[in-house]
């Protein structure tokens, strides 16, 4: 998903370097934009800011006039291409003092991609090897716009992409890489028929039946110029993907297959004026872009001799310039995010004025309507004491449902809340606190062997003794979904031993388990639970609109005892690095591996809790 400000100020950068080099300045891109007028005094001191992000809208409105401004073939790629040559990467220019040679540079791409634009995921299909056939360098990569954009809206952003690629080894002096753009997933009739480049043209572009037709602007007649195509996959360094492998509907095979993809194959150049418009050999309606480059090696010593150059420009770490780029990104994701906060609330103000406006106009008449005027004011009296009715109900409501929810604390806590030492649902706060997700491990099984009311009293006499040993250690029963658990501790009543807490609820859990187990074995089920515990801090309170505010945890920590849940067995504790040093005193653990979540860059360190000594 991309946010409303997906593209880098580094970019608008580029850009307005490589005109003022051909023209002398680059005045006029930025005319009647809008940036933020209270922040800056003007749109050059914005859009050249390289650590603002800017909208997709003006990327590309600053762009076309770009080209317009300079009126050059391949101006796109040209730009792009120039901004190691011209340094318009602003600081991140720097970073070649960090590496060796050019093939550095291409396995950093993805980090670069990121601080460029908030659009499309650069991924390294096949990392920098040297081809032996062609005495080149070769790497491959796999390019995916994010769902929410359409890539057939920046065409004009792909030759630009490709043309800073190509750009990289000439910083080591090397000549530019060469790009094969393999697939592209653009709409041949979308993309022929709407992108300003090729509207002059009239190309009426057309997918009639297999084949893909258009206007030939030479001849002005209509002709055959693609076909559809099966894409099979390839399998590189452990997964299949495809790099341009095709079979022709026309062959014996079968037509559908999870593992292809339909896409179109051009089959004959379409120039005009020494200008190729449409190439043969191109793939659209591919899932993804692939981009195969290669580029020359650089002898020993003439690595050695660059290593010199750069470094006798750039004496300095880079570290510290790279964490200082990485805050700055993570500041300019925030600053953006309340930027378009502001926009609505500006949005809602002109919305408010112009009824205020309206109104005052309306007011002028009111003196010859003023019966009618009554007549509505009663009308609005009555609608008022109405809502007013529903609201005390919803409050009525509201408080029932707080009564409900004593259930799921202990008596102690309820005590404590109701008495108002503490608050319970506030507004969200961030806080350190732990969280147990708990799951009966084979109860779909179990569903579907046994009666409705055997289900219900199995399930309800294991959640009773749950219950009752989540309340005696003063733990807030959050959830409870089927057979699934979620329990925390630390509010609404802080503890400062809510670890030690969560895990001896644990223990206690799996012990109860054991005394269970007969009863289960009588309907000829096992009974056993997984139990997840993280340590952290998460965002804890009413979460959610008026009408649906629920009290609840959410956070990366809250979904790493989730995750460690789902990867414990039945008569398993799993726990996070946090927990097992909060514990490791009181319980024996032993190394369960590591796991990646989702959302924390880091591999998770697992520990199982195996003997309690406390």
């Amino acid at each position: 998903m991309s946010r409303l400000d997906c593209l880098s100020n580094r970019n608008i950068r580029i850009i307005a370097t490589y005109v003022t080099h051909k023209l002398g300045s680059y005045h006029a891109l930025f005319e009647e934009l809008p940036y933020p007028v209270k922040e800056y005094s003007s749109p050059d001191d914005f859009f050249m800011n390289e650590d603002e992000w800017t909208t997709f809208d003006n990327f590309n409105q600053i762009f076309r006039r770009a080209k317009a401004l300079v009126n050059e073939p391949d101006f796109y790629f040209n730009c792009g291409a120039s901004s190691a040559r011209l340094r318009s990467w602003g600081r991140f220019h720097h970073f070649v003092r960090v590496f060796a040679t050019p093939s550095d540079g291409f396995r950093k791409l993805p980090f670069f991609n990121k601080n460029f634009n908030n659009t499309k995921e650069i991924e390294i299909i096949l990392p920098p090897v040297y081809d032996h056939h062609s005495g080149k360098i070769k790497t491959i990569l796999k390019i995916q716009y994010h769902r929410d954009l359409n890539p057939n809206n920046d065409y004009i952003g792909d030759p630009y992409l490709q043309g800073i690629i190509s750009s990289i080894p000439t910083i080591w002096g090397l000549a530019p890489a060469v790009i094969n753009q393999v697939l592209a997933p653009y709409n041949p009739e979308v993309l022929f028929n709407t992108e300003p480049e090729f509207i002059p043209y009239g190309l009426d572009v057309k997918m009639e039946g297999d084949v893909m037709t258009l206007n030939d602007p030479i001849h002005d007649s209509r002709c055959t110029v693609g076909e559809t195509i099966f894409l099979e996959p390839e399998e590189i360094n452990g997964q299949k993907v495809f790099l341009g492998k095709y079979v022709n509907r026309s062959d014996n095979f079968p037509p559908f297959s999870k593992n292809r993809s339909e896409a179109v194959l051009i089959t004959q150049n379409v120039r005009i004026d020494n200008q190729t418009l449409i190439k043969a050999g191109d793939i659209f309606m591919a899932p993804y872009f692939i981009l195969d480059i290669t580029y020359d090696r650089a002898s020993f010593f003439h690595h050695i001799s660059q290593v010199f150059k750069i470094r006798a420009k750039n004496n300095d770490s880079g570290q510290p310039l790279i964490d200082t780029i990485n805050q700055l990104r993570k500041s300019m994701i925030t600053k953006n995010n309340a930027y378009q906060a502001l926009e609505e609330t500006n949005a809602e103000l002109i919305t408010v004025k112009s009824r205020l406006d309206e109104y005052a106009r309306e007011l002028e008449n009111r003196v010859e309507k003023r019966t009618a005027e009554l007549n509505r004011a009663q009308q609005n009296l009555v609608k008022l004491n109405h809502d007013l009715e529903e609201k005390v109900g919803r409050q009525v409501v509201q408080l029932e449902r707080y009564n409900a929810l004593r259930r799921y604390l202990s008596p102690k806590l309820t005590e404590q809340i109701l008495t108002g030492g503490h608050t319970f649902g506030a507004e969200p706060q961030r806080k350190m606190m732990t969280v147990v997700f708990t799951d009966i491990r084979g109860f779909s099984g179990l569903t579907d062997t046994l009666e409705p009311e055997e289900i219900f009293h199995l399930l309800g006499n294991y959640l009773s003794e749950m219950i009752k040993i989540v309340h005696h250690h003063d733990g807030t029963l959050n959830k409870i979904v089927g057979d699934g658990l979620l329990i925390f501790f630390g509010d609404p009543v802080p503890m400062a031993d809510h670890t030690e807490r969560a895990v001896q609820m644990a223990i206690d859990m799996q012990k109860k388990v054991v005394d269970l187990m007969d009863d289960w074995r009588q309907y000829g089920h096992e009974l056993g639970i997984g139990i997840g515990i993280n340590t952290g801090f998460m965002t804890v309170g009413n979460i959610g609109p008026d009408t649906h505010k629920d009290y609840t945890v959410i956070g990366n920590q809250v979904n790493v005892a989730a995750r460690l849940e789902s990867m414990a067995r039945a008569g398993e504790i799993l726990v996070s690095q946090r927990v097992y040093s909060k514990v490791k005193d009181l319980a024996e653990l032993e190394d369960a591996g590591e796991t990646k979540v989702k959302g924390i860059h880091n591999p998770l360190k697992i520990y199982k809790i195996t003997v309690y000594t406390s």
